[in-house]
């Protein structure tokens, strides 16, 4: 009863709150804001794992006349049945919940095959990740990436690969055959043999939430991608005129009753997490989705770095026990 209680008064006090948003320049580990239904990320703006074969190439933009496009690329080993373990994470932050639909514009880089050198491994941190055949978010069939799928029976396992909560997400336009203006392109499939081109991942909340890109294909040339709400259509989304959009930094925020936003980044994480804007001399406690506790920290400075990386994947909450600036956040282990 205890821990119920304390869960949905976690819930309460998070959704009393209110913050006004602070953009900054993107540094790669603040969350790129959503706005109006709409999130556009250069690929390139992404942190590229110290000593991986994620690459960075240009070239000119085919459909964009004076424009130049900074894509990112795989130049490795090939990772087909696994993840290569060289991951890039794009942190997000949702300000109108619901599902959205990513697509990423990209181009086959290498060889003379539409069907090889055309993809990457995609995971979206979010309260669901799933796939359609049709346009609809609500179309059937949908398919679950795996192992999540063995256990839904409302939806299918993606033909071919899929690993760890991740699809593989490929595009077919033919690096040869077609005229250079078509090579590139917003074209997201997961599927093989039956391609499911609508990916889709639902935000029950607004919060920060993730996108995580690892290798699988040499020389997937991966320039930026779109989330875009179910209510906004793709032409709007995948303008090429819209800008990328921008960060947003907790630090500089105020909440509605004017006290300092407590930062915590990066969020997700696999590993430790930095905490910034503390009250002073305070008990951090953090708890798991059923409200359990499962630590508590000392801390005397206004910055504290906590090392996660013992605990499950999941959802957190940390919280604290200061009762005139009391804050209540949610961290996502990865």
């Amino acid at each position: 009863m205890k821990s119920k209680f304390t869960y949905t008064f976690f819930l309460l006090f998070l959704t009393s709150i209110s913050f006004y948003a602070q953009t900054v320049a993107c540094n790669g580990t603040l969350p790129f804001e959503e706005k109006d239904g709409i999130l556009t990320i250069e690929m390139e703006s992404g942190i590229l794992p110290t000593g991986s074969n994620w690459e960075i190439g240009s070239e000119p933009d085919p459909n964009l006349e004076g424009a130049t496009i900074n894509y990112i690329f795989w130049n490795g080993a090939e990772s087909f049945s696994r993840l290569s373990g060289s991951p890039i994470t794009y942190n997000i932050k949702i300000n109108n919940p619901g599902t959205y639909r990513l697509a990423w514009r990209g181009r086959i880089g290498k060889g003379t095959s539409g069907g090889e050198h055309n993809d990457a491994w995609l995971r979206i941190e979010a309260d669901d990740f799933y796939a359609t055949k049709q346009s609809s978010a609500t179309a059937t069939p949908a398919l679950e990436p795996k192992p999540n799928c063995t256990n839904n029976p409302d939806r299918d396992c993606p033909e071919g690969s899929s690993t760890n909560g991740y699809f593989k997400a490929f595009m077919n336009r033919h690096p040869v055959n077609l005229p250079v203006e078509s090579r590139w392109g917003f074209v997201t499939n997961t599927n093989d043999g039956n391609s499911f081109r609508f990916i889709w991942a639902t935000f029950n909340t607004p919060g920060n939430y993730a996108i995580i890109v690892d290798a699988r294909s040499n020389s997937f040339f991966m320039d930026k991608m779109v989330l875009r709400r179910s209510n906004v259509s793709d032409s709007v989304a995948q303008n090429l005129n819209n800008t990328e959009s921008s960060c947003f930094d907790a630090s500089l925020s105020t909440e509605n009753l004017n006290i300092n936003e407590v930062a915590i980044y990066p969020n997700p994480t696999s590993g430790k997490i930095q905490i910034t804007n503390l009250p002073l001399n305070t008990k951090l406690t953090i708890r798991n989705i059923l409200g359990a506790k499962v630590r508590e920290i000392n801390v005397k400075s206004a910055s504290e770095s906590i090392d996660i990386s013992d605990l499950n994947e999941g959802v957190y909450f940390l919280s604290n026990n200061d009762q005139n600036n009391g804050f209540v956040k949610k961290i996502i282990k990865i």
